[in-house]
């Protein structure tokens, strides 16, 4: 188990991964999805990617109220960006 500075200092580190990096590129991502891209597998691959990460932290973060309103509104977003992205697949085998 980790203590609570080194709790504190991943905590730090992965939120600030998502306000400069993560973010910013699901935005973008959302963006191209709502203007009907499809897609790839880099897209896919890092969206994982994310989803894994955050599983991976919510242990920690459980404890960090001050932290639940940024990961309810990250998971709303992905959740947007999947939706959409599915409607996008449906959309374009018909």
């Amino acid at each position: 188990m980790y203590s609570s500075s080194d709790e504190t200092g991943i905590i730090t580190a992965y939120i600030e991964k998502l306000e400069e990096q993560s973010i910013p590129r699901a935005l973008a991502l959302k963006k191209r999805i709502e203007s009907g891209e499809l897609l790839n597998e880099i897209d896919i691959m890092y969206f994982e990617d994310q989803l894994a990460n955050a599983s991976s932290m919510m242990p920690m973060l459980k404890h960090h109220p001050e932290y639940q309103k940024l990961i309810a509104e990250l998971a709303s977003l992905y959740h947007e960006i999947s939706e959409h992205a599915l409607n996008n697949e449906v959309s374009n085998k018909k």
